[in-house]
């Protein structure tokens, strides 16, 4: 319970003060987002200072909430309540679990006007797209093993394929295994492409698909005021990884160190851990929103690399750097990539690029959910530069006080 206290509100944690007529209806919309997401806990008798007053009728709070909850939602969530003591009074633990016949809504406002989520601290109503794939989810499908009914087998580069398959696996690709891997499907025995098909061996550019693009920028200082460079890459998936990485090494320093006999060039930045984190955005993005795009952006002090879709159901950014991450978004985007060996399938990646940053004694990464954004931040703290002007700004955990100004942090919690 104290560990609870000490933390702040986030998407599986909320504090309450009481339940009354006036919250009803927002308790229930953040049991409802707490299912959708990765479970929660919902705290009474914490006041909005986080002050500790305590639950009257527990037993009774217990009851309201047990009966609102089965009456108001669909599908049925079992919620399950902890009666505990801090400081003489009693506090009620609303845990909710992580749902796995999403999506869960307001059965008097319906699918589409009751479905919440949650973003960060605050519970929002979820667009189409995000229904969408809580329906996959539900269903334990995935939207890149769909069938793509616009389009032809002819619109997937089979030469391609076949060729990228001899150099990686050394094995002789033929249009069978494009079904046993979940490229081309057969329906009514015309044959399609799949969603995965056209995100990874594309003939051509297709304006359908211009969406899954990654954008890249070189800004000048630590905001986006001033362009230095920049490019979009779009088409086959695959090509796109590379390209932003050589986008990424032309936009970074390069320095020499000279060895014993040899010299060795070295760049400022961990370059595994940057390919490791544009792999991990293009692999776990979420295509189904397809008003947003991967994006890379190089500033003096930083590298950001971000991707539309939260972490999976289940995982929050506090286990980055305790377990490792084995739950996949895109199943057969994830299949293909792992027979091409660009990933482990492991559920490392994360903890790679914290060794890897480890082993640049000035990089250190940070891993952010916002907006339904997931990113990974490359800081480097040999860039001092001030993060507020005045002493009442506002300082973060990888900020401190040096000589009366706020400068990045040079300690990374993920480095024990």
């Amino acid at each position: 319970m104290k560990e609870l206290l000490s933390k702040r509100e986030s998407k599986t944690l909320e504090f309450k003060r009481e339940f009354n007529n006036s919250n009803k209806e927002k308790i229930l919309q953040t049991i409802i987002a707490f299912a959708n997401g990765s479970g929660g806990n919902l705290i009474f008798g914490i006041d909005d200072d986080r002050k500790i007053i305590g639950v009257a009728n527990p037993f009774e709070l217990e009851e309201k909430l047990s009966n609102i909850t089965f009456d108001s939602i669909k599908p049925t969530i079992r919620i399950d309540p902890v009666f505990t003591t801090e400081q003489d009074k009693t506090l009620v633990i609303i845990k909710v679990p992580l749902g796995i016949e999403t999506p869960y809504y307001q059965k008097n406002k319906g699918l589409e006007k009751g479905t919440y989520i949650r973003v960060g601290s605050t519970t929002r109503l979820a667009c189409k797209e995000i229904i969408k794939s809580l329906q996959f989810r539900g269903e334990n499908i995935s939207y890149d093993s769909q069938t793509d009914y616009r389009f032809s087998k002819d619109d997937i580069d089979f030469p391609k394929i076949k060729k990228i398959f001899k150099e990686k696996k050394d094995i002789q690709i033929k249009e069978d295994h494009l079904f046993m891997f979940n490229l081309l499907a057969k329906r009514d025995e015309k044959i399609y492409p799949t969603v995965a098909g056209m995100l990874l061996f594309p003939k051509k550019e297709y304006i359908e698909y211009d969406f899954a693009q990654i954008k890249c920028a070189h800004f000048k200082g630590n905001t986006k005021e001033i362009f230095i460079d920049k490019a979009e890459f779009r088409g086959s998936i695959i090509n796109q990884i590379e390209s932003a990485l050589k986008f990424l090494k032309s936009n970074i320093k390069l320095s020499a160190v000279i060895g014993d006999v040899y010299r060795e060039e070295k760049y400022e930045y961990p370059i595994p851990a940057l390919r490791e984190a544009i792999v991990n955005a293009v692999t776990h993005r979420n295509y189904l929103l397809k008003g947003q795009d991967i994006k890379v952006a190089v500033y003096d002090n930083r590298i950001e690399i971000s991707s539309p879709g939260d972490l999976p159901a289940g995982y929050s950014v506090d286990d980055i750097g305790k377990m490792d991450f084995s739950k996949l978004r895109n199943i057969t985007i994830g299949r293909i990539f792992s027979e091409l060996k660009i990933i482990e399938q492991w559920g490392r990646g994360f903890s790679n690029i914290i060794k890897l940053c480890k082993q640049y004694e000035n990089i250190i990464p940070e891993f952010k959910e916002e907006l339904m954004h997931f990113k990974i931040i490359f800081w480097n703290k040999k860039i001092y530069k001030k993060v507020g002007d005045k002493v009442g700004d506002k300082v973060s955990e990888k900020v401190v006080r040096k000589g009366g100004q706020n400068y990045l942090n040079d300690k990374c919690k993920y480095c024990k």
